[in-house]
């Protein structure tokens, strides 16, 4: 139920906009009827108000992070395209259906942004109020749905409108009670309704008509069937989206200037072959007009012709008038009447048919009008054939008069070919009375010509122009129209826009064609790039949420040689690294809690003699018990030992601060390295008569004097035989060796001790850290004397390096140091 309850009515106002918008601007002399002909001359600029605010409506959609204004914009366009329709198209021409969708549409999109803030979309509603609507409508004034686009479905209106009845019904309870099934059920219903009257305005072709209701039933189809909707979110909704915009909207913008362009062009060309086709019906009538006038009047004018009237010779009045019937080929037939409308001579044509003609308007305007040619009103015959003709009067002297006729047939002049295309229509007729006298669709003649019910005889004053008008079927169509010069008639050639337009039509059809295929296919193939590259992310993204877990190594495989593959390889880099970090930080772990406990237990080693033996002297004080000097001395050189020792513990965890905080600074002098190797081994063999005579010394006779710093080179050697000594077995012996290079002097200490396993040289200088076999071998210490050593040589521009053969066979520790130290006090 959530899924329908969030259905929003912008979406539905998205499609019809995109629909009809499209509909108006790629084809728009499909909206010429009668219905619309208060928008029809804007109706290019309405389509693209409701292009741009449907297509503003649909990035506000489809962007949520794209600033409000958007979609407020859009909105606002697309109500205001929407009011106009609904105005123009529905309320003036009295549209039930589109007075009912549209109308709702307007008050629905105006009422669903508050109701989003709670959730829930108002599409729902807008169907079951249509369909509330469009029942009684059906039922109670069936005539006023069949009056435009819904003619086909006239006989089951009314079942129809119980039906629409019924399913707005049971869709409203639906919303009400919260029944998901009803709601469906009802959907489904109003899909197949909609779908009818989809079908009805089609035949129609009633492009708006059918646009609305094939969204309405497409949107109901849609929430009757799918139980779960799209997940809006993530790469394949981003390049749906992105491929969708990018490939459908450029096509139809550029259709949509081609198709106006084209359709600019192809009305100019109407136009112009409009005009073209009046111009010759025109030239060709007033030739036929002229020539007929001029032979008339030339017979009449002969002075033998004349004669033989006067003399009433019947034989060279019957030979006068054969010639101008057969040989002009213009006239049809050809009399002679007298003064009182007698025939004096018949025509062979009408099988002698002679009488009185008095009574013939163009006798009774051929007395009036003394010499002139005259053109009569289009009449019938009495063998009921139409004819219209020209009458010339003779002046046989004395006073005496005859009148020369000559009849042109309209019927053979609506057998004359039309000196225009097919598609257009062209009407003849008489200006005085409005009688046709050439129609090429249907024939007629004698009628009102229906021109003059269409545009009315006010439009056709001028003697030539261009307008628009609807026909008899309410279809727009072109209108041209001249006067024939010399005679009353007046030329109209009229070509229906609908039809005259049909290659634009049919070019702006493959145009949305060809967009939404191009669509179609962008999108499938946004599915399948979408597929992959989100495949490849989510195995980014679950690598990501096990980075750094304990015991578990996350590695990505990278496919292709693209930027998520680079991505990936970047990944699996930096896990590596993390997981490099973490073993570092692990083992620094360790390392510090071995520290800390080396330490306490170091620290407690001299405290806890130090503090035993001054527990004693104070209880012997206390006692008065009085101690020999020797063994005052004793007493005292134990605590001067713990106290040393405290000393160096505490100083090497304050050279490691100085280490790690950037403050292990030197003082440059010259020194001489023999002499200090000399002090430092006698100060050892003193301080520790158990291992005297086991350090020996080799050193140059002559000193090796270099730029060094005394303390730190003596804290250096001292830490090295301290080392030997600490790990080597009693009664082994630790030889310092000093030699001198040409780059500088080497110091060798090397005893044979336990030695080094090859695993552990690597880290030996690293703070805190301790050889296996030397915390095997407890021997006290914290593990921080070699990375003092290491950064005392290296501070003086030497190096350091150690060598074992393995465990239990000894090292050698070698140190080489130029002659001058790299680096000197501040």
């Amino acid at each position: 139920m959530e899924l329908l309850q969030r259905a929003r009515v912008e979406w539905f106002a998205v499609a019809v906009g995109l629909m009809v918008g499209t509909s108006m601007v790629f084809v728009p002399y499909e909206f010429g009827s009668v219905l619309f002909q208060y928008i029809y001359p804007h109706i290019r600029l309405l389509g693209s108000l409701f292009l741009v605010g449907a297509g503003m409506m649909l990035i506000a959609l489809m962007y949520p992070a794209w600033p409000a204004f958007v979609g407020w914009v859009g909105r606002a366009l697309m109500l205001a395209a929407v009011a106009v329709y609904w105005w123009k198209v529905c309320i003036l021409p009295v549209s039930l259906t589109g007075t009912v969708v549209y109308l709702f549409l307007m008050v629905l999109l105006v009422m669903e942004p508050r109701t989003l803030r709670r959730g829930q979309g108002l599409l729902l509603v807008y169907l079951a109020c249509v369909a509330l609507c469009f029942g009684p409508l059906m039922l109670w004034s069936p005539q006023d749905f069949v009056r435009f686009a819904m003619a086909s479905l006239g006989p089951y209106i009314r079942w129809m409108g119980l039906l629409f009845l019924l399913m707005g019904t049971l869709l409203a309870v639906g919303l009400w009670r919260r029944n998901p099934l009803a709601c469906r059920l009802a959907l489904g219903g109003l899909s197949l309704l909609f779908l009818h009257m989809t079908v009805a305005v089609v035949s129609r072709r009633s492009w708006s008509g059918m646009s609305v209701y094939a969204v309405l039933t497409l949107g109901s189809a849609l929430l009757a069937g799918v139980r779960r909707g799209p997940v809006l979110v993530g790469v394949r909704w981003r390049l749906f989206r992105g491929m969708a915009l990018a490939s459908v909207l450029p096509i139809l913008v550029v259709g949509a200037m081609a198709s106006y362009l084209a359709q600019k062009a192809l009305e100019a060309e109407l136009h112009g072959k409009a005009r073209q086709a009046v111009t010759a019906e025109t030239a060709w009538l007033e030739q036929t007009a002229a020539l007929a006038s001029s032979m008339l009047h030339v017979y009449s004018q002969g002075p033998a012709f004349v004669a033989q009237v006067r003399a009433g010779n019947r034989e060279g009045m019957r030979e006068r008038l054969a010639m101008l019937e057969g040989q002009s080929g213009v006239f049809e037939a050809a009399w002679l009447l007298d003064e009182t409308g007698d025939t004096l001579m018949t025509s062979a044509r009408f099988n002698w048919v002679s009488g009185n003609f008095a009574y013939r308007a163009y006798f009774q305007e051929a007395m009036k009008g003394g010499a002139q040619v005259l053109l009569s009103r289009p009449f019938l015959s009495r063998a009921n054939l139409p004819f219209v003709v020209i009458t010339v009067p003779m002046d046989l002297g004395e006073g005496r008069r005859a009148f020369l006729v000559g009849a042109l047939s309209l019927e053979r002049l609506g057998l004359q070919p039309a000196r225009v295309s097919p598609d257009y229509h062209v009407e003849i007729f008489d200006r005085r009375d409005g009688s046709l006298l050439r129609e090429t669709e249907r024939g007629n003649v004698l009628s009102q010509a229906p021109v003059l019910d269409l545009i009315g005889a006010e439009a056709l004053t001028r003697p030539e122009g261009l307008v628009e008008a609807f026909d008899d079927t309410g279809r727009r169509m072109v209108v041209a129209h001249a006067r024939v010069t010399g005679t009353p008639w007046t030329v109209v050639v009229a070509a229906r826009l609908r039809d005259a337009f049909a290659p634009v039509t049919r070019m702006g059809a493959w145009v949305v064609a060809i967009a939404v295929l191009a669509g179609a296919i962008s999108l499938l193939l946004s599915q399948w790039v979408g597929r992959d590259v989100a495949q490849r992310l989510e195995t980014l993204r679950d690598g990501f949420a096990v980075l750094g877990t304990p015991s578990v190594e996350q590695r990505v495989q990278a496919r292709g040689d693209d930027e998520i593959a680079q991505l990936t390889v970047g990944f699996n880099d930096m896990a590596a690294r993390i997981d490099r970090t973490q073993k570092e930080l692990r083992e620094a772990i360790v390392i510090r809690d071995q520290f800390l406990s080396m330490a306490s237990h170091e620290l407690r080693t001299p405290l806890t003699p130090l503090k035993a033996t001054l527990a004693l002297l104070i209880r012997q004080l206390e006692a008065g018990q009085g101690t020999s000097p020797e063994r005052q001395r004793d007493t005292i050189a134990r605590l001067n030992r713990q106290v040393d020792r405290l000393t160096r513990l505490i100083g090497d965890m304050l050279d490691v601060s100085r280490l790690q905080s950037g403050r292990f600074t030197l003082t440059v002098a010259p020194m001489d390295v023999v002499a200090l190797a000399r002090e430092v081994v006698e100060r050892i063999q003193v301080t520790r008569p158990e291992r005297q005579g086991w350090v020996s010394l080799d050193v140059p006779d002559g000193p090796l004097v270099g730029r060094w710093d005394e303390q730190r080179l003596e804290q250096l050697v001292t830490n090295l035989v301290e080392n030997a000594l600490r790990y080597s077995p009693p009664g082994t012996p630790v030889v310092v060796r000093v030699r001198e290079e040409s780059d500088g002097v080497r110091v060798d200490v090397e005893d044979q001790g336990i030695g080094i396993p090859q695993e552990s040289l690597p880290q030996l200088f690293t703070p805190f850290f301790r050889a296996r076999n030397a915390a095997e071998h407890y021997a006290g210490g914290l593990g921080l004397g070699l990375a003092i050593c290491r950064e005392i040589v290296e501070r003086h521009g030497g190096r350091i390096q150690a060598s074992s053969e393995g465990a239990g066979k000894g090292t050698c520790f070698t140190v080489k140091l130029p002659r001058s130290a790299v680096a000197e006090a501040a």
